[in-house]
């Protein structure tokens, strides 16, 4: 790929990719639903049920909506290699508007051409957003879409929910972090934890809570962790409470834990006991539960449930 320049109305891009060929990336529109439809004609049984989470062949009225999603406020681009006067379609990625306020993405690329061009549309679509005014873009992926998990685990994506083989990732448009959900419904609680998972998910939802779960600095792909760093985190500075699960003889847990409490006074701080060191979490903490339904129980007893909000 030896150069990329924009289109006179700058609505496309594209990139000289050799032998005569040329990459564009361009929107998408209602006109686009029979090439969406070629793409994903050849498409495993494996790479649709990693799409759609399901064995879903998608139909052409399918591809009509999805080809016209920015006519709802969202926004669709599509992948062609123009070979002379052939033309070959080789991805699509979008994202449509959720309820909350954010965005809801996917990407599609042909076998042949995974690696650097789906990160690349991820690339477009958060720049998109960002324009927009959107926050944040989310979506589902299985556990096994390691090439999906790795791109949105770059830019700092942060765990929403989790099914068995799915989670919920979220990814900010303007920084390293995402924040919440304008339209986000419930308590919010920010839980680190260097596993990416907290097992208080569910009893936290069922509670009427939303959560949003941190693997914590150590495991951060991108940018670190601000508060470490000096700055502020969006998800800390808008939770109605924050637990964290780390190391808590690690230095940087301790630290951590410092800086949440000068920058958010007030606010519910659940931590770990260090059990080489008992009877020193601060009088401003909360010793956290070892048990999950007990955790989701103390954090209502200091916040209130959410239909006291």
């Amino acid at each position: 790929m030896n150069e990329s320049r924009s289109s006179h109305d700058g609505a496309a891009e594209l990139f000289e990719i050799g032998a005569g060929r040329v990459l564009e990336i361009r929107p998408t529109s209602v006109t686009d639903a029979e090439l969406i439809c070629e793409l994903y004609r050849p498409l495993s049984l494996e790479d649709r049920y990693r799409r759609f989470l399901s064995a879903f062949q998608p139909t052409l009225r399918w591809c009509r909506d999805w080809a016209s999603v920015g006519e709802r406020g969202g926004h669709g681009v599509l992948a062609l290699v123009h070979d002379g006067e052939e033309q070959a379609v080789v991805a699509e990625a979008g994202y449509a508007i959720r309820r909350d306020g954010d965005g809801e993405m996917a990407v599609t690329v042909a076998p042949e051409w995974r690696g650097w061009l789906g990160s690349y549309l991820v690339d477009v679509l958060v720049r998109h957003a960002a324009q927009q005014g959107i926050d944040n873009l989310q979506a589902d992926v299985l556990l096994e879409n390691r090439p999906m998990l790795e791109i949105l685990r770059h830019r700092g994506a942060v765990n929403l929910e989790h099914a068995r083989s799915v989670v919920r990732l979220t990814i900010g448009t303007a920084g390293d972090l995402p924040s919440w959900p304008t339209g986000a419904e419930g308590r919010k609680v920010l839980v680190a934890t260097s596993g990416g998972r907290w097992s208080g998910e569910d009893a936290a939802a069922a509670a009427g809570c939303v959560t949003a779960v941190c693997s914590g600095p150590k495991l951060r792909q991108r940018g670190g962790c601000p508060v470490l760093e000096g700055g502020r985190c969006p998800l800390a500075d808008d939770a109605d409470a924050i637990i964290v699960l780390l190391d808590p003889g690690d230095d940087q847990t301790k630290r951590l834990v410092e800086l949440h409490r000068e920058q958010r006074p007030g606010v519910p701080l659940l931590v770990v006991a260090c059990p080489d060191e008992p009877g020193t979490i601060s009088a401003d903490c909360t010793a956290v539960s070892a048990s999950a339904d007990e955790t989701v129980a103390q954090i209502l007893s200091l916040i209130g449930s959410a239909a006291s909000v």
